[in-house]
C-alpha cells in the first residue's frame, strides 16, 4: 500500500488493470559499458539506471532490482526469464523474445577511435561511411550487436570489454572500434593512453529502448506508461539533466 501511494501522483499514467502486478522489474544492465551502465562500489550505476530509476521508480512507483553483468549474460539472463527487461538497441534477435518500447530512453551518435600512430591513420580519417571501414581490423566487445549489421562482413576482433577494446587499439593490435560519443567522452577522461588516441564522427546511433520480455504479465501496458512518462520526463529536462552529470 505504501508502494500504491507513492505512485499516486502517476498512477493515471499507469493501466488500471496493470498497477497491482507490475510493480516489479529486475533489469539486466552491461556491467563494462560507461557511462551508460557500470560498476561503481559493487553496484550498477549510470545513464541508464539514473533514467529508468526517474521514469519507473520515481514518476510510477515501480520497484526495480538492477542487476550489472557481462553483456551476453545479461541479454540471456532476460530471455530465459531470470530477468525482466534490459535497455539496448532492438534488433531482430532480440524482439523474438523481448517487446521493446516505442520511445527512446538514451539516443547518441558515434564516433570512430583510433590510435593517432598508426600507419592508416590518414585513411581512418576518410571514412564516411560503413563500406569505407571493410580495409580496417574493427574492435569491439562480446555481445555487441553491430556483429549483425554494422560490422556484418567486416573483419572484427573481439575482446571482453571496451576497455580491452580501446587498450588493443593503442597497442595497434586493432585498427579502431565505434563507440557512442557520449561513452567514448567518458572514457577519454580517465583512460591513460587517451592522448594516442583520436576519434572522428561517425554516424548518428540507434537509440537505446527499454526491452521487456514478452511473457512479463501486462508487460505491454507497463511499456505503454513507460512511453507516457519517457515524454514527460523529456519535455521536463529531466532526462537530459541526467546525461549531463555523465558527460
Amino acid at each position: 500500500m505504501l508502494l500504491l501511494a507513492a505512485a499516486g501522483a502517476f498512477a493515471s499514467a499507469l493501466p488500471k488493470s496493470s498497477l497491482a502486478k507490475a510493480l516489479s522489474l529486475s533489469v539486466t544492465y552491461y556491467d563494462d559499458f560507461a557511462p551508460d551502465s557500470y560498476m561503481r562500489d559493487g553496484k550498477v550505476t549510470g545513464v541508464l539506471v539514473d533514467s529508468l530509476n526517474e521514469v519507473f521508480g520515481r514518476r510510477l512507483g515501480v520497484a526495480l532490482t538492477h542487476h550489472g553483468l557481462p553483456w551476453t549474460r545479461a541479454q540471456q539472463d532476460v530471455k530465459e526469464g531470470r530477468a525482466d527487461a534490459f535497455c539496448t538497441i532492438p534488433t531482430d534477435a532480440r524482439k523474438e523474445y523481448v517487446n521493446f518500447s516505442r520511445e527512446q530512453l538514451l539516443k547518441s551518435d558515434r564516433v570512430i577511435v583510433f590510435a593517432k600512430n598508426n600507419p592508416k591513420a590518414g585513411a581512418i580519417r576518410k571514412i564516411k561511411k560503413p563500406e569505407d571501414l571493410k580495409p580496417f581490423m574493427i574492435g569491439t566487445y562480446l555481445g555487441d550487436s553491430k556483429k549483425n549489421d554494422l560490422f556484418s562482413g567486416m573483419n572484427v576482433d573481439y575482446a571482453a570489454d571496451v576497455s580491452q577494446v580501446l587498450a588493443k587499439i593503442a597497442a595497434g593490435r586493432v585498427d579502431l572500434t565505434i563507440i557512442g560519443s557520449l561513452r567514448w567522452r567518458y572514457y577519454a577522461r580517465t583512460l591513460s593512453i587517451r592522448d594516442k588516441l583520436e576519434d572522428i564522427w561517425f554516424s548518428d546511433a540507434p537509440g537505446f529502448y527499454l526491452g521487456i520480455r514478452k511473457d512479463y504479465a501486462d508487460g505491454v501496458e507497463l511499456l505503454e506508461s513507460f512511453d507516457k512518462m519517457v515524454l514527460v520526463a523529456r519535455k521536463d529536462g529531466s532526462l537530459d539533466r541526467i546525461i549531463k552529470t555523465y558527460s
